[in-house]
């Protein structure tokens, strides 16, 4: 029990520290934006490059975790979609929650939880899951928000959008060219382990800290039930869907609990924003915050099940 409390309380309470340094105006939202930029643009390319790079090409690729965890993924959007639909909510709203069950924090609160719990190999299943994000759960997202505008959908525009999007994802970058030293066509250099080391110790609770400084000025307001099922969906659905489909594909007991760690993360920030944009500020603020605030339930109940 220890052990859990050990990885679950720094990150919580590095998220309560972002919380309260944006409460108490230590940062303003320009400086906090700004900290996200470089763990997003600098700080998680080089960590995904460090983690393929470093390893064969037979250890960077788990086709069992991929294939399961991406089909999960596409599952859980639809299955929230229709929901939402089923219960008259607005089709924009659909979309959204879609986004927010079948899509994890893989990156700001996934990834601190696995690599405190198995080390630098977190890099290698953090990197699919940015594949399964950037390349179905997004996507769908940008789809079901444009047919539910209604009208014509223009789908060249919106695959050249979805492409241009992926090819200047610095993550996404990060990739082919960590494949490069992975198949031994050049030697990683010695000192870029010490550049990794130093960039992975920045890294992780700056990412922790966005999450606490984009959850202040939230609230849980309005149809509060509705809220709860995006929650219920995200942290109970999530993670059972995960555990049957990499249990279907033959995922070993390592790779489920490395997928169930990052299924039992609330859903990314990207969530309210998009809301936000779209007019669902509210909902989707306070699905996101009820979804935060519970998530540590899950999460322990993944890291005592398997740890």
């Amino acid at each position: 029990m220890s052990a859990i409390f050990t990885i679950i309380a720094p990150v919580f309470l590095m998220i309560a520290i972002g919380y309260g340094a944006m409460r108490q105006r230590v940062f303003s939202r320009d400086q906090f934006d700004g900290l996200g930029k470089f763990v997003i643009k600098i700080g998680m390319p080089m960590m995904v490059f460090n983690a393929i790079a470093t390893r064969p090409i037979a250890d960077v690729f788990k086709p069992e975790y991929f294939y399961g965890y991406t089909l999960a993924s596409g599952l859980l959007f639809f299955i929230s979609w229709y929901a939402t639909k089923k219960r008259g909510l607005d089709s924009k709203l659909a979309a959204l929650n879609g986004l927010a069950v079948g899509m994890s924090n893989s990156g700001f609160v996934g990834y601190p939880l696995l690599l405190m719990a198995i080390g630098p190999a977190a890099g290698v299943y953090f990197a699919m899951n940015v594949l399964t994000e950037n390349l179905l759960i997004l996507p769908l997202m940008f789809i079901f928000l444009d047919l539910a505008k209604g009208g014509q959908t223009d789908y060249r525009a919106l695959f050249v959008r979805i492409g241009r999007s992926l090819l200047t994802n610095p993550i996404i970058i990060a990739m082919p060219i960590g494949l490069v030293f992975a198949f031994g066509w050049l030697p990683l250099p010695v000192f870029m382990d010490k550049l990794f080391a130093m960039l992975a110790a920045a890294t992780s609770p700056l990412a922790l800290l966005m999450i606490g400084g984009n959850l202040y000025g939230m609230s849980i307001r309005g149809n509060v039930k509705d809220m709860a099922w995006v929650a219920f969906g995200k942290l109970v659905l999530c993670p059972l869907m995960v555990f049957v489909c990499l249990w279907l594909a033959g995922a070993g007991e390592d790779m489920i609990f490395a997928a169930l760690l990052f299924a039992a993360t609330p859903m990314p920030s990207l969530y309210a924003l998009f809301g936000g944009l779209h007019g669902f500020a509210k909902e989707t603020s306070g699905a996101m915050l009820m979804a935060t605030l519970l998530s540590v339930i899950p999460i322990s109940l993944v890291l005592m099940h398997y740890r």
